[in-house]
């Protein structure tokens, strides 16, 4: 009865539809009946308690819905309508959404989704006892909006049970336990990890993460008596659920315990299994790593990255975890961390949710090397950019700032999130006003350290080392793209080392670059006492910054993109693998909360046992090389080529795009090419 085969297969069907794929859907019901009550009550209540009302208010009148092979209750069809209801018409719907945005609605920037909530108490204590700490504590507006917040997600839930009883009995007596009690069985903790994540979607939130899934549902699976095949098929339904969001949801397994032990288990091994079973581009998985990951995870993993899917990504908690301890985050709650969003690393349920934005490197750099003559020494330019990275991001900063300050907390409460944010509750205050354990983190985007890389070891090498080329006849060049100076433009391309090759000169500038980075960015505060963290991370954003940048050092024309976040410039890594991997954990990254290193191979560098342990190889070398993170497209140009020519013979062909997945198919032309510059490993 109950098959994710044939709801998958459903929802591709769906998918076809261009506004069904789109990430956040045309029209969002639940946002319509919040409106509904603020229309209806015009009310000079505090805007926590008001905004708080209407969540309970928008689960009471929501309509339900539950397809037939659908196992667990909850998904995008909850809320999400491309098409408006017979009953509802268009200028109802308008002005409800209105009278919703004249209240206010935070956004990305400011701290609104990239979050996970306190999903490791909520599955072991149960929400009775969020309710119970809720009543305790409910003494002002703040905590009483916490509390209706929860008592509407409870009616929600027993609510979901009475609709399910019928088409969807298991369902329904998964909603009715934890409505009122801690889980009592494995589905029953999927269930209510699912339903949660919906529900803070429904709020007009995006690519939230359900954490260390493997560690927060283990005491449900070891207590339960279903079979492995058994756990194995309700993971796909959760999976195949994810897809039907078109989001990034990222899903983190493997990495140590808070109190430093191993934590791969079973349940890490079955979200392996499952993410290739399911075979979805959304399914963001991440695998933590660190020196005393058992050889077999690491194999695990393997296997599944050589299906070509881009999962998981992995990361080194040897970095991660002293990054986060940087921050004063201690050392228990540091190893605890997740991945949100693509790369991002966070302590879930304890801190706001993550931001970030994005900052062109090569842009600064280009406005210092047009006055390349006034420097008599690389010493003297490296500190005139040094100046104007640090003058960039102070102005970066306050800009942030000021964007911040526009979004108060009590102005713009989260009441739901913040009874979901460990300490919220006892503290009596919101998460973005204090309530959560840790500060806020937003992350500043640094695009193009390949790009800079190559252009400042082209400098040093043939301007001041060489006397090859003068500063004016570079300068010149750079403003004419090169027009009339190919052969100056080949110099640049093939007698100055590349970044990605374990050359000294290239490499050591980037473990410059990133320590600049990391070190002016701690530098600087929010105006509530969070942290600005750098990110050697761009998403796809390198292609629209590389067109507004002019011809660089390092060969690049004007117009074309930068390299991909903290990846070598695309095509310039020509030493193998070895040598990349040395590379890329040459810098420091304890000082970078996030970084995206891709590295394509053909399929053939995994052919048989030998293959898998030379790729094995990779991965210790980059845990104990203290690297940062690592993802991985397996494919050739071949057929990514024929996949452009003829999309629809290639419509399932899934690629690792920067620190998420998609169908090759559906990205522009522009992201297409930019993955198949990238060199590829044989």
């Amino acid at each position: 009865m109950y098959d994710w085969r044939a709801v998958q297969c459903r929802e591709r069907q769906q998918a076809k539809d261009p506004g069904r794929s789109r990430a956040v859907p045309k029209y969002n019901l639940f946002q319509y009946w919040q409106g509904k009550y603020f229309q209806a009550h015009p009310g000079a209540e505090p805007e926590c308690l008001q905004r708080a009302r209407s969540l309970a208010y928008a689960w009471q009148n929501l309509p339900l819905s539950c397809e037939p092979e659908q196992r667990f209750f909850g998904g995008r069809e909850l809320y999400g309508r491309e098409s408006l209801p017979q009953d509802l018409t268009q200028e109802e719907y308008d002005s409800a959404i209105a009278v919703l945005q004249q209240h206010g609605l935070r956004n990305f920037a400011v701290g609104w989704d990239h979050t996970i909530p306190d999903y490791r108490t909520l599955l072991s204590q149960g929400l009775p006892d969020f309710l119970a700490r809720a009543e305790q504590h409910a003494e002002g507006p703040t905590g009483e909006a916490m509390l209706i917040a929860l008592r509407g997600l409870q009616a929600f839930l027993l609510r979901a049970a009475a609709f399910c009883r019928q088409t969807h009995p298991e369902a329904a007596a998964w909603l009715g336990n934890i409505a009122v009690a801690p889980p009592d069985s494995f589905a029953a903790a999927l269930q209510l990890l699912w339903i949660v994540h919906v529900v803070l979607l429904a709020e007009g939130r995006y690519h939230n993460a359900l954490g260390r899934v493997d560690q927060y549902l283990l005491p449900a699976y070891q207590r339960d008596s279903l079979s492995r095949a058994e756990a194995l098929d309700l993971l796909c339904h959760v999976w195949v659920k994810i897809e039907g969001f078109h989001q990034v949801t990222n899903i983190c397994i493997g990495g140590v315990t808070p109190d430093g032990e191993d934590a791969v288990n079973e349940l890490s091994y079955l979200a392996l299994e499952a993410t290739g079973l399911v075979h979805c581009p959304h399914t963001n998985l991440s695998a933590r790593l660190h020196p005393g990951s058992p050889e077999e995870f690491l194999l695990a993993c393997t296997r599944l990255i050589r299906t070509g899917i881009g999962f998981p990504a992995v990361f080194n908690d040897a970095v991660n975890v002293p990054m986060l301890q940087r921050l004063g985050i201690p050392e228990q709650a540091a190893r605890d961390y997740a991945l949100v969003g693509c790369v991002e690393c966070v302590v879930p349920g304890r801190q706001v949710p993550w931001s970030d934005g994005r900052f062109n490197m090569p842009r600064i750099f280009t406005d210092t090397v047009l006055n390349l003559a006034r420097y008599e020494s690389y010493s003297q330019l490296w500190q005139a950019f040094a100046a104007a990275m640090a003058s960039g991001l102070q102005q970066y900063r306050d800009e942030y700032n000021q964007k911040l300050a526009g979004f108060p907390a009590d102005r713009y409460p989260d009441p739901l999130l913040s009874a979901l944010v460990r300490s919220c509750l006892e503290r009596q205050r919101d998460v973005e006003d204090g309530g959560a354990d840790f500060m806020r983190l937003h992350g500043i985007g640094m695009m193009g350290l390949g790009t800079l890389a190559d252009s400042l070891a082209a400098v040093q090498k043939l301007v001041y080392q060489d006397r090859a080329i003068t500063p004016e006849k570079l300068v010149q060049a750079l403003k004419n793209d090169f027009q009339g100076d190919e052969p100056l433009r080949q110099m640049l391309l093939h007698r100055a080392p590349k970044y990605g090759n374990d050359e000294e000169l290239p490499d050591a500038i980037a473990a410059d670059i990133v320590s600049l980075c990391g070190t002016l960015c701690q530098s600087l505060r929010t105006i509530d006492g969070g942290y600005l963290q750098s990110c050697m991370a761009s998403n796809v954003a390198n292609i629209p910054a590389g067109a507004a940048t002019m011809a660089t050092p390092d060969g690049r024309h004007a117009g074309q993109p930068l390299s991909d976040a903290a990846s070598p410039s695309a095509g310039r890594d020509r030493k193998g693998p070895t040598a990349l991997v040395k590379s890329i954990t040459r810098p420091d990254y304890a000082v970078q909360n996030c970084t995206v290193v891709n590295l394509r191979f053909a399929p053939d560098y995994f052919c048989g046992e030998q293959g898998e342990r030379r790729f094995l190889a990779i991965l210790k070398a980059f845990v104990a090389g203290g690297g940062h993170e690592m993802q991985f497209n397996v494919t050739d140009n071949e057929v990514l080529e024929k996949a452009m020519s003829a999309p629809e013979d290639y419509a399932g062909l899934i690629v690792r795009v920067s620190g998420f997945s998609d169908f090759f198919v559906s990205l522009n032309e522009k992201v297409q090419r930019d993955i198949l510059a990238r060199n590829v490993h044989h």
